[in-house]
């Protein structure tokens, strides 16, 4: 690689952590701050483009919303949840948490929280506690942009900002590489399977709109119901069947039979060839772990494993510590974070001449799945 392209590889790298680092200081969060003044309010803007105020970061959080309970944990700020729904086992531990019901306000007034954090869907069962004078901050990513925009969001109310930041950076990182590696060595050689994602509900599936969706498609698989412009289309048999898709995922407990012994199944390739998964629903929701998620599809459409590509592990285990270590108080700075992406810049072959693929990771579509799939940032 000549010196030329290192540069324009290093200067593009650098624009990711640029594009993250934006965030908290552009049209994310605007803060009232005068010079000798007591400590600012915090104005947020959430996913349903309502201004949230806090007097000062969260101490007592209470989230109904899944994935940002998740999202609390990879933060580092899990001992200021105060309460969590029924949902949220992800962490385990979170279930030790008081668990509340957004659809029993008294559940969550009772935890005396400073901060709700919930789904769209649940804000006209919360006005009670919004009544009360609770900032409530409602999430609703349709893209992976977004799941970026509430990590930072969530950060930001909780006093995480700069570990947002990194970990923002760090999932951009591992998106890019990910999404260059799937074009330049898969989907280039290899046709594109078609893919069907059940969710917990049979039927219920993804349409265009969602970050799911974007998640099949950076992965290289094409999602059957991708030109539906409902977000959670039911489909019938008779739909999926003239589909034909290559690949089923599904997130719910039923045995794999409930899908080969469904009525004219037997004529779907994925039946056929035994290429049905079940995918970890806290892998495929609007938290840090989606990048887990977006690994196991390339693996589960061509049977390559990220965790064998020499440059992936490093680059998943860098700017952010595990979840389970403790985080340290002090973020990387800027300037930290663009040494340490600029370090990562020859990681990133930005032409797909020659391509990424090493020849000791052979192509495994023919030959089965190869080597389990694994996760690089165990979350167990």
């Amino acid at each position: 690689m000549s010196a030329e392209t290192k540069r324009i590889i290093g200067a593009l790298v650098v624009a990711v952590v640029m594009l993250a680092v934006g965030f908290a200081g552009g049209y994310l969060f605007r803060e009232a701050q005068y010079p000798g003044a007591p400590a600012a309010r915090i104005v947020l803007v959430d996913d349903l483009g309502r201004n949230v105020t806090l007097s000062k970061p969260a101490e007592r959080i209470v989230s109904v919303a899944a994935a940002a309970t998740r999202t609390l944990y990879d933060l580092g700020v899990f001992d200021k949840v105060v309460g969590v729904d029924k949902y949220s086992d992800d962490p385990p531990e979170a279930q030790n948490k008081t668990i509340v019901d957004y659809k029993d306000p008294e559940s969550i007034l009772a935890c005396e929280p400073d901060l709700v954090i919930a789904w769209w869907y649940q804000q006209k069962y919360l006005q009670q506690v919004e009544d009360a004078g609770i900032p409530v901050i409602y999430i609703h990513p349709t893209s992976i942009e977004g799941i970026y925009y509430d990590i930072m969001l969530i950060g930001k109310a909780v006093g995480a900002e700069d570990r947002a930041i990194s970990l923002v950076s760090n999932l951009k990182m591992r998106v890019t590489f990910i999404e260059n590696f799937v074009k330049c060595n898969l989907t280039a050689t290899y046709p594109r399977p078609k893919v069907y994602l059940e969710l917990y509900s049979p039927y219920k599936t993804v349409g265009r709109g969602t970050f799911t969706h974007q998640m099949i498609e950076l992965a290289g698989g094409i999602n059957i119901a991708g030109n539906l412009t409902i977000s959670y289309p039911k489909l019938s048999d008779e739909y999926i069947i003239k589909a034909n898709p290559d690949v089923i995922l599904y997130e719910s407990d039923l045995p794999v039979e409930n899908f080969t012994n469904r009525p004219g199944w037997d004529q779907i390739n994925a039946v056929k060839n035994n290429r049905i998964y079940h995918l970890d629903r806290h892998i495929a929701t609007a938290s840090p772990r989606f990048v887990e998620g977006l690994e196991f599809m390339v693996w589960a459409f061509f049977g390559v494993n990220m965790s064998e590509i020499p440059e992936y592990p490093s680059l998943a285990s860098s700017s952010v510590s595990s979840p389970h270590e403790t985080v340290s108080t002090s973020a990387p700075t800027l300037m930290e974070l663009q040494v340490e992406v600029r370090n990562h810049a020859t990681l990133f072959e930005w032409s797909c001449s020659p391509p990424l693929l090493s020849a000791a990771i052979p192509f495994r579509l023919e030959q089965g799945r190869g080597s389990q799939w694994r996760p690089h940032l165990s979350s167990k």
